[in-house]
């Protein structure tokens, strides 16, 4: 989402200027964000400093928050740390969640499996285990593959104290996810697995490549790691991109992106269906909890077995060994560790190590008290012991372990000029979220700040509505205001104006090429004839369409309160049977909605007297849902570029709306776009051959 950047740094500035005890860790960065930092390449580990800016934001997830970066300023001495080059673009990924829910869930699901923080996040020996197992990996797929290309390669790891965690500079890739294409022979899919130059030829050689990806982890020891390309995950697709610089066939340029998993996998928490499968596999091999754990006796036969192609790595090998080994006893892990704690003085101090070294990062404590805890068995088994309490554990934790913390709430709760201040920063840095999600405006921020106590209100209320939009409708009067107007006028524009529409068309036409859902040629081919009288025709049939979305909606809610006033003995009763209402015309056939599209069809049919161009339409547009793809599948045969394209941005854009699954790329979307255009346009050409 676009914001103004310089008003961003204008609240941090005014933030920063409130001197406090204590602050908590940035959240994220910003376009021009500079940070210095201490690097270890990756093979050979040279250690050097560098010097990158932000350009952007480019995703985030469980596993950490990643940005495309320009390396401005690189000092190795007299050694060099290949791929890295001063003015070079490169992406870096730090292993912190940018959402709060995110980094406590995967938090707490890590902690629950290895009962410490997440450690790739705040042990150094684990940020080097990801990115080494990751350039043995490459390696790995270029003999598999034929092509190192296929797996983004890794540079370097560092340390960004602003945000309090490890991260990685990797290989930069201008790519995109996958195209929907049309296939008309959906129902045979399964059976085109192995073949290419056929329908829905991307969706399959990416189906392919992570699933010979798949195998390659298990060759090479890393199972744990190949949950990242389990196609049944459901959310694992966006982890392969297809580079824009490779080829047009379906094949060309799959690279698969990230090798840094998220979310530990319990055994009795699994999240996906292949989640299901991988537990009792974990089960037969005695794992009652996988992530990342390797095999280092199938890697090292597979290395063996293409000695020569691995020469270059063994220093990479050898520091894998011995990095992946610290990490390992770095955390208690009972599943795996299980009584050698007992009785292994050596293992119950690196635990020991490991842990204090996650809280320091965590800054519940400090230098000092790391030293203590080190130290002192029994102040580190109170402090762990702390850790389990509710609520107050964690504070008593900060209160003993980091002075600054402590002297931060001695003064919170004795001066209120003090407490004033930390609200004060606490307004800034909660506005800086809302104004980047796009849930106030840059004026609805001054007024906040100038109505502190009606802002106190609003976060502990509405500030709480997960949905930014519908956050920013109910508190900003103007925006509301226009948009309800813009929701009302739009279609009836649309309808109206033929220029409008032509630059509207224009304008999805142009995105949808940069996005790649559209080719070159598609692209020609749409703007070239987006005078086309067809076009123009399907364009305001799309206007009317745009028209009906509310219909059922408004249909649905005046009936639910004519049945909340007719039904019921009681109020809850009443409510119980609108709401039944409500629910129950979400799930009809044929809505209020559908059924005016479908009239409206009707209508042009006879009013046209021509059937050949609306057959298709009129089947589909009275059912409900399926029928706002009615006229895009009637264009399959003139525009079959446009009308996939059409469907896929209504596909994408309904999909995204649900948590995790509904990311850009995955599964859940491309299951959509076949549901409501493949399956259709597959069925009806069965159909008219059996007739």
């Amino acid at each position: 989402m676009e914001y103004d950047v310089e008003y961003i740094r204008n609240l941090s500035v005014a933030s920063n200027a409130i001197a406090l005890h204590y602050k908590w860790a940035v959240g994220q960065y910003d376009p021009g964000h500079l940070f210095d930092v201490k690097i270890t390449g990756v093979s050979p580990s040279i250690e050097g400093r560098a010097r990158f800016e932000v350009e952007k934001l480019v995703g985030a997830g469980f596993a950490g928050q990643v940005y495309r970066v320009k390396l401005l300023e690189l000092e190795t001495g007299d050694a060099s740390i290949s791929g890295l080059k001063i003015g070079g673009i490169y992406a870096g990924k730090i292993l912190v969640p940018t959402s709060g829910f995110s980094r406590r869930f995967r938090n707490l699901i890590y902690k629950l499996a290895y009962q410490g923080p997440f450690s790739a996040q705040v042990l150094p020996s684990a940020a080097r285990t990801g990115v080494l197992w990751q350039k043995l990996i490459r390696r790995g797929a270029k003999i598999c593959f034929g092509n190192d290309q296929c797996v983004v390669d890794t540079y370097a790891t560092f340390f960004d104290p602003g945000i309090g965690s490890y991260g990685e500079i990797n290989e930069w890739v201008d790519g995109r996810n996958w195209k929907f294409e049309v296939d008309d022979e959906i129902f045979s899919r399964r059976k085109r697995f192995t073949e290419s130059g056929v329908g829905s030829s991307e969706y399959l050689a990416k189906k392919r490549f992570m699933a010979d990806l798949v195998r390659l982890f298990h060759d090479m020891g890393a199972p744990e790691l190949a949950r990242q390309y389990e196609w049944w995950s459901c959310k694992s697709q966006p982890n392969v991109l297809k580079r824009f610089d490779a080829g047009d066939g379906p094949d060309d340029g799959l690279t698969a992106i990230d090798f840094r998993a998220g979310l530990a996998l319990l055994f009795c928490l699994p999240m996906s269906p292949v989640d299901i499968v991988l537990v009792f596999k974990g089960l037969f091999r005695g794992k009652l909890v996988q992530f990342d754990r390797g095999d280092f006796d199938k890697l090292q036969s597979f290395i063996q077995e293409h000695k020569a192609d691995f020469s270059d790595l063994e220093p990479a090998l050898d520091e894998l060994k011995e990095v992946d080994k610290e990490y390992r006893a770095s955390l208690p892990d009972i599943t795996h560790q299980g009584i050698r704690l007992l009785y292994d003085a050596e293992l119950r101090k690196s635990v020991r190590s490991g842990l204090v070294q996650g809280w320091l990062v965590q800054k519940l404590i400090d230098d000092d008290h790391a030293d203590i805890l080190n130290e002192s068995v029994i102040k580190f088994m109170y402090f762990q012991w702390l850790g389990t309490v509710p609520f107050l554990g964690k504070l008593r934790r900060r209160l003993w372990g980091n002075p600054l913390f402590a002297c931060h709430l001695k003064s919170l709760l004795g001066s209120i000029d003090y407490f004033r201040k930390v609200l004060r920063v606490s307004q800034y840095e909660c506005l800086k979220e809302w104004y980047r999600d796009g849930a106030v405006g840059r004026k609805g921020c001054e007024w906040f700040l100038r109505h502190s106590m009606f802002f106190g209100f609003i976060r502990f209320t509405v500030g709480l509505i997960p949905m930014p939009k519908l956050r920013r409708f109910l508190i900003d009067r103007k925006y509301a205001w226009v948009s309800t107007k813009q929701a009302f006028s739009f279609p009836v524009r649309f309808y109206r104006d033929a220029v409008f529409r032509m630059e509207w068309l224009r304008k999805e036409v142009e995105e949808g090429a940069k996005q790649g859902m559209l080719t070159p040629a598609e692209r020609e081919h749409v703007l070239t004839r987006i005078e086309d009288p067809f076009i123009q025709k399907y364009l305001k049939c799309v206007a009317v369409h745009f028209c009906t979305l509310p219909v059922t909606q408004i249909v649905s809610l005046a009936v639910a309160v004519y049945g909340y006033f007719t039904f019921g003995d009681t109020w809850q009763e009443s409510l119980l049977w609108a709401g039944g209402i409500i629910v129950s015309f979400q799930f009809v056939p044929i809505s209020p909605g559908s059924f005016v599209r479908g009239m409206y069809v009707a209508y042009l049919i006879i009013k046209e007297r021509n059937i050949k161009n609306y057959w298709i339409a009129m089947l589909i547009s009275f059912w409900h849902y399926i029928g706002y793809l009615s006229f895009p599948i009637q264009m399959v045969g003139e525009f079959p570029g446009l009308a996939r394209f059409m469907a896929g941005r209504w596909a994408t854009s309904i999909v995204h709306i649900i948590p995790v699954f509904g990311e850009e790329g995955a599964l859940l979307e491309h299951w959509m776009f076949d549901t409501f255009f493949n399956r259709p346009v597959s069925l009806w050409k069965k159909m008219k051959r059996k007739g």
